[in-house]
């Protein structure tokens, strides 16, 4: 079990990493969308004046489009998103300001989605590629962290035990207590994150019910409307406004808010229009819906709540922790936080260990490669999401422009590695630690400067939402000066035992 727990995180330790902190920052992503896009941040919304504006703009510009569909303007998204199929086939989208109607020409920056998409399906690889490895890393970390539960016998008892600064010791007690503290975290997310994909690696069951069609599943999981199928080709008829149907919606809903609207066939005989409920605050993500017909007639108005549905968004709704209100949702942010340092610790004590184990203390060059790419890892990621917050700030994106924000990312990540490759030991930390802390002293400033000279705030209260992501940075630039002050002390330690084990073995020989 020990050999199965250090080689299984050493292969995967460095990808586990990568999407452990992508996915942590996704809890906050809907705040990154709008410190990237700064002029969203002060919209106050109404939405049923965001479903008039929208519907308004459909019937106008895409009268005679095959289907509608409108993600309705809320608090943490506040802009009007809408895409619609042309007759002929092909697709458009917009975005509108919710409360005027007008269309806005946003920056194209993927905001804190590029974390959240990376997290399980990586980036420059066909998409179920992408979930596929995901996929082995999530059993992998789950592998490890049961082998590490059956390996170590008191971990519960190490969990009060933390010598600091102690070498390899002070490793293996941090690695104990990161582990312990967030545990029941670290499987639930591993599992759910594994189950939400189940379809990858065990899609027989799909394949043998829907034949035809095995993504078919999805839509009956979310739905209870049933299938219609249509012989004619739809003919033009008056539709029952969209607004008539949101008072219907009221009725049985009240004031909840709305996610989405979709239109099938709009302005004709054979229109159905579903209106989607807003994620509520439970745990199940299941979210009601009520579907009508072009004359306002209810075709289906529950949300289905078979066993398979309601584990399928049980599972999800895990996984995304929707239902968290702010102080649950720092908690699992901490959480995650955790299980990076947990693996990141854990990868550091395997390199430790094996550089005590080499008696000879010859250059090894897989030795070499793991410390590159620990600190490729542990600190050259976090540097990268840093540049590409700072590139947000330097560069207007658009939709013809190739996005600068993403090249960035990987770019300044692929130099910090090019950068530990060279880099002699005794510099390899202290460096790119040093160009870490002063990325995240330079963000907020320049953040601020920034949003003055453009006018996008006027005091603290507009200052708001931005500042928690700063002050955030700035707790950042102080634990980069904790660990640069410190990481001396720690690898002088550790060379110590090093020359002493060495010394001992040549005192045996003589």
């Amino acid at each position: 079990m020990a050999w199965l727990h250090a080689w299984a995180g050493l292969i995967f330790g460095w990808l586990l990493f990568a999407i452990f902190l992508m996915g942590t920052s996704s809890y906050y992503r809907h705040q990154i969308n709008l410190w990237m896009q700064p002029q969203l941040a002060q919209y106050q919304i109404n939405q049923d004046t965001a479903i008039r504006t929208a519907t308004d703009y459909l019937a106008k510009n895409a009268a005679d489009a095959k289907s509608w569909y409108l993600n309705i303007a809320n608090h943490e998204e506040p802009v009007n998103k809408m895409y619609w199929q042309q007759a002929s086939g092909g697709y458009e989208s917009r975005s509108l300001d919710a409360n005027t109607g007008q269309e806005l020409k946003l920056s194209a920056t993927q905001g804190g989605n590029f974390f959240y998409n990376f997290h399980f399906q990586l980036y420059g690889v066909p998409i179920m590629v992408g979930r596929l490895i995901a996929c082995l890393a999530a059993f992998i970390m789950l592998i490890a962290l049961v082998s590490g539960i059956i390996t170590h016998k008191k971990i519960f008892t190490d969990f009060f035990t933390l010598r600091t600064f102690k070498s390899q010791r002070s490793w293996l007690d941090f690695h104990n207590v990161s582990s312990v503290l967030a545990l029941p975290f670290f499987l639930t997310i591993t599992f759910t994150g594994l189950a939400i994909f189940f379809y990858l690696y065990l899609p027989w069951g799909m394949q043998k019910l829907y034949p035809e069609n095995p993504f078919q599943y999805f839509t009956e999981i979310r739905t209870t409307e049933k299938s219609t199928t249509h012989q004619a080709e739809p003919k033009k008829a008056e539709m029952l406004p969209i607004g008539s149907l949101l008072e219907k919606v009221k009725q049985q809903w009240g004031d909840q808010a709305l996610a989405s609207i979709e239109v099938k066939n709009p302005n004709t005989d054979q229109a159905i229009i579903t209106f989607k409920q807003l994620e509520d605050r439970s745990i199940s993500l299941n979210q009601a819906q009520i579907t009508f017909d072009g004359q306002g007639h209810v075709l289906a108005n529950t949300r289905n709540e078979s066993a398979v549905a309601t584990l399928n968004a049980g599972v999800y709704g895990l996984h995304m922790a929707t239902f968290a209100q702010p102080i649950l949702r720092f908690a699992f942010f901490c959480s995650g936080i955790l299980g990076c340092l947990m693996i990141a610790s854990g990868l550091l004590l395997w390199s430790l260990k094996r550089q005590i184990q080499n008696k000879s203390n010859q250059f090894h060059f897989g030795y070499y490669l793991v410390d590159r790419l620990n600190v490729a890892a542990f600190v050259g990621l976090p540097t990268a999401m840093l540049g590409y917050l700072f590139a947000n700030r330097l560069v207007h994106i658009t939709e013809t422009t190739p996005n600068y924000e993403i090249y960035t990312f990987f770019s300044v990540w692929g130099l910090s590695f090019i950068i530990a490759l060279l880099t002699q030991k005794q510099y390899l930390w202290k460096s790119q630690i040093c160009i870490f802390g002063l990325i995240t002293l330079i963000l907020p400033i320049y953040n601020l400067v920034y949003l003055i000279q453009h006018q996008l705030i006027t005091d603290l209260h507009s200052y708001w939402i931005f500042l928690r992501i700063d002050l955030f940075l700035l707790v950042c630039a102080l634990f980069a000066v904790f660990i640069f002050r410190n990481i001396q002390p720690i690898q002088a330690k550790s060379a110590q035992k090093i020359k002493s084990k060495l010394a001992k073995q040549q005192e045996v020989k003589a």
